[in-house]
C-alpha cells in the first residue's frame, strides 16, 4: 500500500462535471479525501444517487472518503433572469423586486420576500459575489430601488448580500433540518451551517442531530462578521470551522481577509479542531487547464498557515477539468508541505501553552499533554509513523494541529469515526476489528508500511484508576 503523496486534505464538490463513476473514481486516485455535496443545488433524489456513487467508488478502490453535506441556509438569491444574464451598467437605474416575474436590466427579482424591510437609503448591495455594487435610492413596498455604482453581468440565481443588513435572519432554517435528517439517513459524515452568525446556530444543529439518532461531524462556515465577532464560541461548539472566503470577503473589508485567514487557522489549530480554507482556490481551472500563480501561491499561503484542508467548489462541480484540478492541488500541497519549517510544531505547543483566548481552554488536558510528548519525541528521535487507536478521533486530531512530518495512522473500530478523519491534515484512517497492539502491527506489516527495523510511535489507553483515554506512549522498532 502507498500512503497519498500529501498530507494536506483535498475537499471537492460533487456536481455535473464530475458526476460520474469514472471521474469520481479518478478523483480519489489524484487525491480527494472528502466529497462535499452542496445541498443548495439539486433534489434528494439526487443527493441519495451522489452518495451511493461516492461510497461504491470509495469501496471500490479501498480508500476512505469522507462526505460533507453543505447546508444552504438562508442565502439571499437573484431569482430567473430573460435569456440567462443582463448587463447592469454603471449609474443606471435598476430596481430588486420580491414581485415574481422574469428579470431584465430594469427589473430584478429577488428570492427573499422580507429583502426590502432589510435596507435602507443609502444601503450598499452587493450581487455576484461582490462583483457588482448597487446603492439604495428609494425602498418602495416590494421595490428597492437602486443605482448601480459597479457594474457587470448579472446571472441567474447569484447571491446578495448586504453587509448592514439591519434584520436578524436565522442561520438555520426550517429547510435545512429536513436535509439534515435526509443526511442521518444517509450516513452523510459532516455537516456544513451555512451563515453562522453564533454558537447557538450550532447547538441547535447538533440538539436535532441527537434528537433523531444522528451521529456526525458538525462544520461551522464563517462567512459573516458575527461569526468573526464571535469566533471563540463558535470554535469551542463545533468540531471543525469552514473559512468561507467567499461571501465573508464581500460582508468586510475584502483586504482585512488574509491576516483573518490566518487569525482563524491559528485558533483552530491551537484548539485541535480541523479547519478547511475555501472559495476561488483554483478558480481559473474552471476554464483554464492550469492555475493562475496568484491561485498557486494562495493555495500554499493557506497551507503554510496551518490550514487541514482546502476546498475545490465549481473547479470540480461544473468546471471543465475536475481531475486535474485535484491532481494540481495535491501537487502544490506535496511540494509546500516538504517546505514547512520544522519548528512550526513547537510553535504551536508553545501557543497552546499560553491559551488560546480568554474564553478557550488554557489548562492543557491528559490527551494534550500526550500530544505535546509525541512532538518532542518526534523532534529527538527518528520515527516513521505515529500509531494511534481511537475511538472518538480525538488524539488524532490534537496530535494532527502540530502538522508532524511523519503520518498519522490512526485505528478505529466504527468507520464514521474513520472518515470524520478525513478532515484532518496528516491523518490516515483504517477501520479495524480491534484497536490492540498486535492487530495493529499485523495490518501495517500486512500492507508493507513497516519493515524490521522501522522505529514507531504507539499511543494507548492503560487502565489506571478512573483514566478514561490515551494516557500512554510506547516507542519501539518493528
Amino acid at each position: 500500500m502507498r500512503l497519498p503523496s500529501h498530507k494536506t486534505k483535498i475537499i471537492a464538490t460533487i456536481g455535473p462535471a464530475s458526476l460520474s463513476r469514472s471521474t469520481i473514481e479518478a478523483m480519489i486516485k489524484a487525491g480527494m479525501s472528502v466529497a462535499r455535496i452542496n445541498f443548495a443545488h439539486g433534489d434528494e433524489e439526487q443527493h441519495e444517487k451522489t452518495i451511493e456513487l461516492i461510497r461504491k467508488s470509495s469501496e471500490r478502490l479501498k480508500r476512505p472518503v469522507a462526505i460533507l453535506g453543505d447546508l444552504p441556509g438562508v442565502k439571499i438569491r437573484v431569482g430567473e433572469i430573460q435569456n440567462g444574464s443582463v448587463v447592469l451598467r454603471r449609474w443606471q437605474t435598476v430596481t430588486l423586486t420580491t414581485r415574481d416575474i422574469v428579470g431584465n436590466e430594469a427589473e430584478i427579482p429577488v428570492q427573499f420576500k422580507e429583502f426590502p424591510k432589510m435596507v435602507s437609503k443609502g444601503d450598499i448591495i452587493y450581487l455576484s459575489d461582490g462583483f457588482i455594487a448597487l446603492r439604495v435610492e428609494d425602498v418602495r413596498g416590494t421595490d428597492v430601488v437602486c443605482k448601480v455604482l459597479v457594474g457587470g453581468t448579472l446571472f441567474s440565481h447569484k447571491g446578495i448580500n448586504v453587509p448592514n443588513a439591519r434584520m436578524a435572519i436565522d442561520a438555520v432554517t426550517k429547510r435545512d433540518l429536513e436535509l439534515i435528517e435526509f443526511a442521518i439517513e444517509h450516513g452523510v459524515d459532516a455537516i456544513g451551517i451555512s451563515f453562522v452568525g453564533s454558537a447557538y446556530d450550532v447547538i441547535k444543529v447538533r440538539r436535532f442531530v441527537e434528537e433523531k439518532g444522528g451521529d456526525m461531524f458538525i462544520i461551522a462556515k464563517i462567512e459573516r462578521p458575527d461569526a468573526v465577532r464571535n469566533f471563540d464560541d463558535i470554535l469551542c461548539a463545533a468540531d471543525g470551522i469552514m473559512i468561507a472566503r467567499g461571501d465573508l470577503g464581500v460582508e468586510m473589508p475584502i483586504e482585512k481577509l488574509p491576516v483573518l485567514q490566518k487569525k482563524l487557522i491559528h485558533k483552530a489549530n491551537i484548539a485541535g479542531k480541523p479547519v478547511i480554507t475555501a472559495t476561488q482556490m483554483l478558480e481559473s481551472m474552471t476554464e483554464e487547464k492550469l492555475p493562475t500563480r496568484a491561485e498557486v501561491t494562495d493555495v500554499a499561503n493557506a497551507i503554510l498557515d496551518g490550514t487541514d484542508a482546502v476546498m475545490l467548489s465549481e473547479e470540480t462541480a461544473v468546471g471543465k477539468y475536475p481531475v486535474d484540478t485535484v491532481r494540481m492541488m495535491a501537487k502544490i500541497a506535496k511540494t509546500t508541505e516538504a517546505y514547512r519549517d520544522s519548528q512550526w510544531s513547537t510553535r504551536v505547543m508553545e501557543w497552546k501553552m499560553k491559551g488560546w483566548s480568554e474564553k478557550g481552554p488554557k489548562k492543557g488536558t491528559i490527551k494534550d499533554t500526550i500530544a505535546r510528548s509525541i512532538i518532542e519525541a518526534l523532534n529527538s528521535i527518528d520515527i516513521k509513523y505515529i500509531l494511534t487507536p481511537t475511538r472518538t478521533g480525538e488524539t488524532a486530531r490534537l496530535i494532527s494541529r502540530f502538522k508532524p512530518k511523519q503520518w498519522i495512522l490512526a485505528f478505529a473500530t466504527d468507520e464514521r469515526v474513520a472518515r470524520r478523519l478525513m478532515f484532518s491534515y496528516g491523518v490516515y484512517p483504517f477501520v479495524v476489528n480491534e484497536t490492540t497492539e498486535e492487530e495493529i502491527l499485523m495490518l501495517i506489516k500486512g500492507l508493507a508500511l513497516v519493515r524490521d527495523g522501522d522505529t514507531v510511535l504507539l499511543t494507548k489507553g492503560t487502565p489506571i484508576g478512573k483514566t478514561v483515554g490515551t494516557n500512554t506512549i510506547r516507542i519501539f522498532t518493528v
